[in-house]
């Protein structure tokens, strides 16, 4: 009875670390796919590494504080003027 419930356990556990290793593997299936996308959609082929790395930088400059400002409540003047 002990042996079988350690087995299951065992068999269990291999069955976890399985499904861990296709999740990472799906992930980075996930990145690649998404990175070539955006790199075709932004015509970003020739571009070297340091100059997309760049370039997504300049992306969340212009964005990312423009999101956080309408989690919070707050609007940019063109936002407030269309709610006038």
């Amino acid at each position: 009875m002990v042996q079988n419930t350690k087995s299951k356990i065992l068999s269990i556990d291999e069955q976890i670390q399985k499904l861990k290793e296709k999740r990472n593997r799906e992930v980075a299936k996930l990145e690649r796919s998404a990175g070539k996308k955006f790199i075709e959609s932004f015509n970003l082929e020739d571009k070297s590494s340091e100059e997309i790395q760049v370039f997504i930088e300049g992306l969340k400059e212009k964005f990312v504080p423009v999101e956080s400002e309408m989690s919070t409540g707050e609007f940019t003047n063109e936002q407030s003027d269309k709610q006038a």
